[in-house]
């Protein structure tokens, strides 16, 4: 019996051995994980190149989910399978434990599944953008099946119906034809289709006209499964072309009014251009294009032509905001026409057109292409506000709401470009004294208080024409505009009395807060560049804080400082 024993336990020891070699420098060597072999003691006896780490942690006891696993199965549990995050290289492992049968070590593989988890994140996110898209989209968006019938359909454009009611029927079936009519179904198209006009029945009873684009559908056999695509609902302006089909120029004057929109990059220039091409197409004495203001209501934004009364609008603010069709009023001067504009059905504005008494009043068609061109001024109004809420994020600090140090720049370079028109100008920079002990000693909170009220300071020692910019931590910038050696002096001196109420923000009485002020001139006829003058009012700014703080100095002239 004890020979029996031995010869197990040295077959089971070659067996660990040959295993061992497999791993270290055989087969499981090139595995594309870690692979480790783990004995019953917590010992890794062997381990390929990239179970490297992951073995020395182990035997540290750094990696108690994969001990566990090794017990489950070192104890009969059978092959285990478990999840390891490893933040080191933030990578995801599977790893599989099983028993190496006939000894009392444990073989476990890892795979790496980062690279599939983060694909399936990508799928997931993709899905999550094209179902965004969907479901903001005022597009009627279809699927069909191997047998024409709806699988999927959007809630937007539905043509009135529920999505329960389409789903599961054939989308032949609410097709209209007729003599006259091509029968071209997009919903079991085998080839793309773009832009087919087609016409289906309203959930109402009433006949919809779509402009269609579908892509059919194969499986991996190439065999077809359905088709996907987009329906718009073009009836009303099918129905608009058929009222001004005696009237053609009415086409060219909507083109005219979008284009005038659409050509424009600047949003406040695209505004401009479509009150004047408004204006010219509706053959109006007076245009005017208003947006909403927050606590202000709607407030002129461009306007073209006779310059109207305010009175006109006070008569229509009421009923323009309030109601979503043409407003036509007339007073003794003229007549007014007035749209509301909108965005996803939000107010965002109002276009308002005015004809003097002596002419025509607005006829219907005019008040039916007023409308339709509403609708896009709705969106370029969204689109000019975008703009300007993006232009202030991007060049104002959101802490003081001055400029930053790019906007700053960018202005800077501007004013030194234009052609000189014989006035001086100051470069300021502006540095908090003992700033550092304010956020060591009492917080970053009234740090933040300290960089406010300068900034308060600093407006108020401004002057218009002036810029003003914090370029970031506690250094600030200003441009004096118009202004001689003289008159900086005294600028700068009446700046550091102001900035004698920042010692509340002290740290300690030795240390008071305070400010130190570099100046560096721009003459009139200089050819300095910006980078030299920031340069020389950066460098005397220093010299003062390092020469005991709490006052300014003017740098020397440019043709002086290169000497």
């Amino acid at each position: 019996m004890q020979d029996d024993a031995a010869i197990d336990e040295a077959m089971s020891s070659r067996q660990i051995d040959d295993l061992v070699d497999l791993v270290t420098s055989g087969a499981l060597s090139l595995h594309p994980g870690p692979v480790l072999i783990i004995g019953r003691n917590g010992t890794v006896l062997g381990n390929n190149l990239l179970g490297t780490r992951l073995a020395r942690d182990y035997q540290e006891h750094q990696l108690p989910a994969l001990s566990a696993m090794v017990d489950a199965v070192l104890s009969g549990a059978g092959p285990q399978t478990f999840k390891l995050e490893d933040e080191e290289i933030s990578a995801t492992i599977d790893f599989a434990v099983i028993p190496v049968e006939g000894s009392d070590v444990a073989l476990a593989l890892g795979r790496d599944v980062s690279l599939d988890q983060n694909l399936r994140t990508a799928l997931v996110d993709s899905r999550q953008r094209y179902k965004d898209l969907i479901e903001i989209s005022s597009d009627f968006a279809w699927e069909t099946g191997e047998l024409g019938q709806f699988v999927f359909v959007s809630a937007s454009g539905a043509l009135g119906y529920e999505t329960e009611d389409l789903v599961g029927r054939r989308a032949d079936g609410f097709m209209v034809t007729g003599d006259g009519i091509d029968f071209l179904s997009p919903f079991v198209t085998e080839e793309p289709v773009m832009g087919v006009e087609i016409r289906l029945r309203r959930a109402d009873g009433g006949v919809a006209i779509l402009e269609a684009s579908a892509a059919p559908l194969f499986d991996m056999e190439g065999v077809w499964k359905g088709a996907r695509g987009l329906c718009r609902d073009v009836t009303e302006a099918r129905r608009r072309d058929a009222a001004l089909a005696k009237a053609q120029d009415r086409e060219q004057l909507t083109a005219y009014i979008l284009a005038a929109i659409r050509d424009e990059v600047e949003p406040e220039k695209m505004l401009a251009a479509a009150t004047q091409s408004v204006l010219r197409a509706l053959d109006g004495d007076a245009a005017a294009l208003f947006r909403i203001v927050p606590g202000s209501g709607l407030t002129l934004s461009h306007s073209s032509g006779i310059l109207l009364d305010p009175d006109i609008l006070e008569q229509v603010h009421e009923p323009v905001t309030e109601h979503r069709e043409p407003v036509v009023m007339e007073n003794a001067d003229g007549t007014v026409l007035a749209h509301q504009l909108s965005y996803h059905k939000e107010l965002n504005g109002a276009v308002l057109l005015w004809r003097r008494a002596d002419r025509p009043a607005w006829d219907e068609e005019e008040q039916s292409l007023l409308g339709e061109v509403a609708s896009q001024l709705g969106i370029a109004m969204r689109q000019a506000e975008a703009h300007r809420h993006l232009h202030v994020l991007s060049t104002t600090d959101a802490m003081t709401g001055l400029l930053n140090r790019r906007a700053f720049q960018d202005e800077l370079s501007a004013r030194l470009s234009r052609a000189n028109d014989g006035r001086h100008g100051t470069l300021t920079y502006v540095d908090l004294d003992n700033f550092k002990q304010v956020n060591d000693v009492r917080g970053h909170q009234t740090g933040d208080k300290a960089l406010i009220h300068l900034s308060s300071i600093l407006k108020e020692q401004s002057r218009p024409g002036d810029l003003i910019a914090r370029l970031g931590g506690d250094e600030f910038a200003l441009w004096l505009e118009s202004t001689d050696r003289d008159q900086a002096a005294r600028r700068a001196e009446a700046i550091l009395q102001a900035g004698t109420a920042l010692k509340v923000y002290s740290g300690s009485p030795e240390k008071p807060v305070g400010l130190s002020l570099g100046l560096a001139l721009h003459a009139p006829g200089s050819s300095e560049s910006m980078e030299s003058l920031i340069l020389r009012a950066d460098q005397v700014m220093y010299e003062v804080k390092h020469g005991g703080k709490g006052w300014y100095r003017i740098a020397a002239e440019e043709d002086q400082a290169k000497s």
